[in-house]
């Protein structure tokens, strides 16, 4: 069984993957930019077929990446456009002249700054956009989850139970007004209020929405003593809805982003150490592990990879978009490129030290959990 959560976890990062590459696909035919390829999978092909554009479309052996390959100007295969000799009496030099021009016109380096930057971002913006998606369907299957009294705590000198208010089975749904929702849990409210205070739950009970006001008070229970309402509860699952799931989606996934974001600066600060990332075999490992135990979990992945993909590609590292899109917006500035050369080598060592510090993640992450 847990072969085919692997395979499954593959196929989710292939995916991803492919959202990602279709971004700049899409942006480069919207503003005529030449595609020679668009590929699943790195390596050696197993399928392929070349569209009368002249763009082929493959699948390739390895499914942990893929490409979208634009014409460029060191390409060879840019002076060759395939247009028809429409007009015969056009002498051949001023024929072969005006196929270089249009092959020109559609490299990806001849293309304006703006446009490239539109094509560069719009990986990203897929991966952003499908996390959303995502998100919204976790939602809609997982629902959110709500407390229900189970049993109360004893007065230790009376012998009285504390929230008097409540009965076993009540459900509590909102905390001073504020309802428990999928972004704002009830321990999330429970904490808000100071010690001492009463707290206003709304609660269902017995197929009625009724209000009880409880307070929060310093409960003697030995090693478990200190502030609390003084019941026990279990959470019970609670169907988000087609409306909550829209309202929710937008903020988690942007949320989910800004957790990404925070814990990629703190590995650079030291704050989180090596051993706690994983490259893609460890990811499609914990994929796999956890979808075992829960498949639910499938669901909970796939904004979180989307959202991942798209943050750690507008990181300005050397051969990732956000550096892509520095070395164009400097370019833009200067009105002419960093040596083309220059920048493709940053880009071909940019690209070395990344595989370099995913298999030395993977490994870290191997040996951490031995």
């Amino acid at each position: 069984m847990i072969v085919l959560y692997i395979i499954a976890a593959i196929l989710i990062l292939l995916l991803m993957i492919t959202i990602h590459e279709a971004g700049h696909y899409f942006a480069g035919k919207m503003l005529g930019f030449g595609i020679t390829e668009f590929s699943i999978g790195l390596g050696p092909k197993l399928l392929s077929r070349k569209m009368r554009s002249g763009e082929t479309f493959s699948v390739r052996a390895l499914p942990l990446g893929g490409y979208c390959a634009f014409e460029s100007e060191e390409s060879e295969e840019n002076v060759s456009v395939g247009s028809e000799n429409v007009f015969p009496e056009t002498n051949v030099e001023d024929e072969k002249a005006d196929k270089e021009n249009v092959a020109e016109k559609r490299t990806f380096e001849t293309r304006k700054p703006w446009k490239r930057i539109i094509v560069l971002l719009a990986g990203p913006v897929f991966n952003l956009v499908s996390a959303i998606v995502f998100s919204f369907i976790y939602m809609l299957a997982a629902g959110y989850a709500v407390p229900s009294v189970t049993g109360f705590d004893l007065d230790p000198d009376t012998g009285e139970r504390y929230a008097a208010e409540l009965v076993e089975g009540d459900v509590i749904i909102t905390v001073n007004g504020k309802d428990i929702t999928f972004m704002t849990s009830a321990n999330e409210l429970f904490s808000k209020i100071e010690n001492g205070e009463k707290a206003v739950f709304t609660i269902e009970r017995d197929g009625e929405v009724v209000e009880a006001e409880v307070e929060k008070q310093y409960i003697e229970a030995g090693k478990e003593s200190g502030w609390r309402f003084g019941i026990s509860t279990e959470y019970v699952r609670k169907e988000n809805g087609f409306g909550k799931a829209a309202l929710y989606c937008v903020p988690y996934t942007f949320e989910l982003s800004w957790a990404i974001l925070g814990s990629f600066g703190m590995l650079f600060t030291g704050q989180i150490p090596l051993t706690d990332m994983t490259g893609p075999i460890g990811t499609v490992g914990m994929i796999a592990s956890y979808s075992a135990a829960n498949p639910m979990n499938i669901l909970l992945f796939l904004p979180l990879i989307a959202s991942n993909l798209a943050i750690f590609n507008l990181l300005p590292i050397p051969a990732l978009d956000g550096a892509r899109i520095v070395f164009v917006l400097i370019e833009w500035i200067r009105k002419k490129p960093v040596n083309r050369k220059t920048e493709g080598m940053i880009h071909a060592v940019g690209l070395m030290a990344l595989f370099a510090f995913v298999v030395i993640v993977d490994f870290a992450g191997m040996i951490s959990r031995l």
